[in-house]
């Protein structure tokens, strides 16, 4: 067994908290939740990883456990009418639950049933689906995401802890967002990436050496550019509905901070340079377009419609713009320095001779190029075609199981919707529509009492639900759960 410097660092924090304060457990909790690249420890016998918030969320849910049993409650018939009647009111812990039967239904079933398919993999390798211990992996997992899920949404009483939490959420991205920033500049300067620090999950592809064109992507704290993506997509429209609402001159301190913030964080997702992220941010600044002018309260907080659409006009120009310039510097720097080689530029045969003088992209070249090919030019490049052949192979397999799904653990698509229609079924992917309508039902209805508020969880939610649709199918990532915990719980609480 051996244990991370982070997870030493965590172990010690949690264990504290764990006796001192239970609320602190959880802010723990809620501030590692983003750092899905990075291990506590692992066990070199099972080759089993312990990632930070599972530590850290399992010292939560003992802690609360432990809470709960000094009170000394009567396990009588009354006991358990209560808890029905408190799931009654909590519809989303109820969804989650729903949630948690069609996963387990789809394990049941390949296990049951004996299902065993040959096919060839995106790698062209011969590969076999059928029930094995990576299952019961996969399964154990989530129901221990969904059932911390579950708790929070119980223990969370008022609008204020659900805004404590939001802005421990945020502070974390914050420091992701830096950590990206200068991975990015480092890389150019020569300086070893030190990966041991938040990037240590050794059975998990880490991709933060990725390099397309010479253009440096970003990962952070993240396993890779895509799921770095879902954390800024995630927090963006906080920052940006906060940047909306402000009423205060251009001069003062908090007009200042939350712009270079909101710029910061966009620019660092351009720096991705993932499909992933250019989808969310499309939608994000979409839907907040659409939003200042159609669908806002009349005198509502973010009613102001001409200056709302010149501040989301010159944030986006600040960003793209700090976001190139950045690049390119970084990009000359690093030929300057020698720690990346020029890419000759492919030539035609009939202009090749003896004569003819070696030609090389420039830094703007390796820009423009990257951002071509993550964007238009995505379905036609080795990881698009690599991501439809993973989808049409994962869908080919549906039929095998399309009302309980195959179970996870047993095939992975390249997003979230396929990966539960195929590994959960019909029945998994209607459970997961109807968490997300639970969610969002109170929100649009809260608008008309806090209308900023609400408006950047909706549209939060929807541009990572989104964003998960396109490119990320992991169920693992636990802020986004959290995030929905937080939107439900911030409409659904009486004032």
């Amino acid at each position: 067994m051996e244990v991370t410097i982070l997870g030493a660092i965590t172990i010690i924090a949690s264990i504290y908290a764990f006796f001192k304060n239970e609320k602190l457990l959880l802010y723990i909790m809620v501030f590692l939740s983003t750092f899905t690249a990075a291990n506590i420890l692992h066990i070199t016998v099972t080759t089993t990883p312990i990632q930070t918030y599972e530590f850290t969320g399992a010292l939560w849910l003992l802690r609360v456990f432990i809470d709960f049993v000094k009170t000394k409650p009567k396990i009588n018939k009354e006991f358990f009418k209560d808890i029905l009647n408190k799931f009654r009111e909590n519809k989303l812990a109820t969804a989650f639950v729903i949630f948690m039967v069609t996963i387990i239904l789809g394990e049941i079933y390949i296990a049951v049933s004996g299902i065993s398919v040959n096919y060839t993999d995106i790698n062209g390798d011969s590969a076999v689906l059928k029930f094995s211990r990576t299952n019961i992996t996969r399964v154990v997992i989530l129901m221990f995401i969904f059932v911390n899920m579950i708790v929070l949404s119980f223990k969370i009483k008022t609008k204020e802890e659900v805004k404590s939490l939001l802005k421990v959420f945020s502070f974390s991205t914050m420091f992701a967002i830096v950590w990206g920033l200068l991975q990015f500049i480092t890389y150019y300067l020569g300086i070893p990436y030190p990966a041991f620090l938040f990037n240590n999950n050794m059975y998990a592809a880490q991709c933060y050496d990725q390099i397309e064109n010479n253009v440096k992507r970003i990962t952070s704290i993240a396993l890779e550019p895509s799921t770095f993506a879902i954390n800024l997509i995630c927090f963006i429209p906080f920052v940006l509905g906060t940047f909306l609402k402000l009423k205060e001159k251009i001069k003062d301190k908090k007009y200042i901070i939350t712009f270079v913030i909101l710029v910061m964080t966009t620019a660092c997702a351009i720096l991705t340079t993932s499909s992933t992220t250019y989808v969310g941010i499309f939608v994000i600044y979409g839907m907040f377009g659409m939003y200042i002018l159609f669908g806002f309260i009349k005198n509502g907080e973010l009613s102001r419609r001409l200056s709302n659409f010149l501040k989301m006009a010159v944030v986006t120009i600040t960003s793209i713009s700090i976001a190139a310039c950045l690049c390119v510097t970084s990009l000359k720097i690093g030929y300057k320095l020698g720690t990346i080689e020029y890419i000759q530029i492919e030539q035609k045969d009939e202009e090749k001779d003896d004569e003819t003088e070696t030609k090389y992209n420039s830094a703007f070249d390796n820009m423009i190029i990257t951002i071509k090919q993550m964007t238009i030019d995505k379905l036609g490049s080795g990881s698009g075609q690599e991501r439809m052949k993973g989808e049409s192979i994962g869908m080919q397999m549906f039929k095998y199981s399309p009302i309980f799904g195959l179970g996870f653990g047993s095939y992975r698509t390249f997003s979230l919707f396929t990966n539960v229609l195929l590994n959960a079924g019909i029945l998994g992917i209607l459970a997961l529509f109807y968490i997300l309508y639970v969610v969002i039902k109170p929100l649009i209805k809260y608008r008309k009492k806090e209308e900023a508020i609400s408006v950047m969880f909706l549209i939060s939610i929807i541009g990572v639900t989104i964003a998960f649709f396109v490119g990320v199918p992991d169920l693992e990532l636990t802020y986004y759960w959290m995030l929905l915990v937080f939107g439900y719980k911030y409409a659904s609480i009486e004032d």
